[in-house]
């Protein structure tokens, strides 16, 4: 990023100071989830809602926070089933919708709250996992209790499967092997008490048992988090490291579930994206470390600067969240990264969804008119939609930001001045064609170094693909943050 638009981008946020939205967050995407069955359906989780699209990006209307169920400083995790019904992982609990977002219903987990991760395979069996404080040791240690869910019946019920997971252990996040339905691998953190150690826990019983595996670190990493599981090799696991956003984090592989470790990729910052194509195509970056691109078979080089929020592949198509100092808010690449198309500007935003015979125009009238404001659209200005499904081809890019609104009309400039450069690039022209310095292929230490952090440094981690990323500290803190 050159220097230049650093500092309007410094200058924006200073500006922006007094016009942060009432849960003290910036507008900002974070997360694609996909329809399974509909490729014109694709949802975005946003710092504001979920925001959803019924013509595969050309259009995007909102479900606000309170509708889904929290009005907090949290990112929920969602799946999307093969008959279309949403399923959301909170804190509170765990939400359904089966109307596309108009309304969300609380499924009954028998009091267990926190639900940090939900995963789905292909059949759409739905697992969700839990984690949070219990109880304090007579020794003083923080204990916690792990549960993994199951639903088969489209997310109506949920039911824990087998006996919780080893109170030491704060559960992260929760994968599922496509191929084997009785491949379940939890990644989690030696609680909370420094320093920390990374594990993750493989069960072959379909979760009723896991034995634990060690995951090499970096004394700065905060946690591990499960990236994917190999859909077509179920030992195969790829999982990212949090940590401080001046310090390198790491894209580990194993091919042996957990026995061995591979680092792929070392990254300046959190990798909040990674994805992976039918194809096997690996995809990684963030906000700070750039996109990461590679082939099936190969470790991710760097490919560009792009400020990386989230990555997810639907088809050939990547999709990218970033921020409108690159160039999109919401955007897509058809030759694996090396040019991306806006597919949403957040001005752009059309309106809450439209939802006959429910009351989120009610309940999120609040929340619309603060967000509208912020971005500079007016709350009753958005064009009506009329319900047709418009074809599945996107438009081109928009020919420049709309330069409206507090947050548009800070960053804009900047936007125009820098990061549109992402979308009018050719495949390869600003590839840096240099593996990251310190990426490898030969097997590390699976007891490398300790999971340490102090609380000032796991604060200032920024959120990335897993909920339980920014509910790690308050999770692990004990009765205070149960009250």
């Amino acid at each position: 990023m050159k220097r230049g638009l650093v500092v309007v981008v410094v200058a924006a946020a200073l500006a922006l100071a007094g016009s942060a939205r009432a849960n003290g967050r910036f507008p900002a995407s974070n997360a694609m989830v996909f329809d399974p069955s509909d490729p014109s359906v694709v949802y975005a989780r946003v710092t504001f809602g979920l925001l959803r699209s019924r013509d595969a990006g050309r259009t995007w209307r909102l479900t606000c926070e309170r509708a889904v169920g929290y009005s907090s400083q949290e990112d929920p995790t969602y799946v999307v089933t093969p008959k279309g019904t949403i399923v959301a992982g909170l804190s509170e609990g765990l939400r359904v919708s089966t109307d596309h977002g108009c309304s969300f219903r609380t499924v009954d987990t028998a009091g267990a709250k926190s639900f940090v991760d939900v995963t789905m395979r292909p059949d759409g069996v739905i697992y969700a996992l839990s984690s949070r404080f219990d109880r304090t040791s007579d020794a003083g240690a923080s204990l916690f209790r792990n549960e993994v869910w199951i639903s088969k019946d489209d997310g109506a019920t949920f039911a824990p499967i087998g006996a919780a997971i080893d109170p030491k252990l704060l559960a992260e996040s929760l994968e599922v092997s496509a191929s084997d339905a009785s491949r379940v691998y939890v990644s989690a953190v030696d609680g909370a008490e420094l320093p920390r150690r990374g594990a993750l826990l493989v069960s072959t019983d379909g979760g009723k048992t896991f034995t634990r595996r060690e995951i090499p670190a970096e004394p700065h990493e905060i946690a591990p988090f499960i990236a994917a599981v190999d859909p077509a090799a179920p030992a195969t696991v790829w999982v990212r490291t949090a940590g401080p956003p001046d310090k390198d984090t790491h894209l580990l592989v194993t091919r042996d579930a957990g026995k061995a470790w591979n680092v792929l990729v070392t990254a300046k910052g959190p990798l909040h994206g990674f994805a992976r194509s039918a194809a096997g195509d690996l995809y990684a970056g963030g906000p700070g470390a750039g996109l990461f691109v590679g082939a099936a078979g190969a470790a991710p080089t760097k490919r560009s600067d792009l400020a990386v929020q989230c990555l997810g592949v639907a088809g050939d198509t990547l999709w990218a969240c970033s921020h409108e100092a690159s160039g999109f808010f919401l955007g897509t690449s058809s030759d694996r990264g090396g040019r991306f198309d806006a597919r949403l500007h957040i001005g752009d935003i059309q309106g809450l969804l439209e939802c006959p015979g429910s009351d989120i125009g009610t309940t999120c009238a609040a929340e619309w008119a603060e967000l509208a404001r912020t971005i500079g659209r007016a709350p009753d200005d958005a064009p009506a939609d009329a319900g047709a499904k418009p074809a599945v081809t996107a438009p081109p890019p928009p020919p420049g930001l709309p330069l409206k609104g507090p947050l548009l009309a800070a960053l804009g400039g900047a936007a125009r001045a820098g990061g549109v450069r992402h979308a009018r690039r050719k495949r390869g022209g600003d590839q840096s064609g240099r593996r990251a310095d310190t990426t490898q292929t030969a097997p590390v230490s699976a007891t490398r170094g300790p999971w340490g952090a102090s609380a000032a440094s796991s604060a200032a981690i920024t959120r990335a693909e897993s909920a339980g990323e920014r509910s790690l500290m308050s999770r692990a803190a004990g009765p205070i943050s149960e009250a």
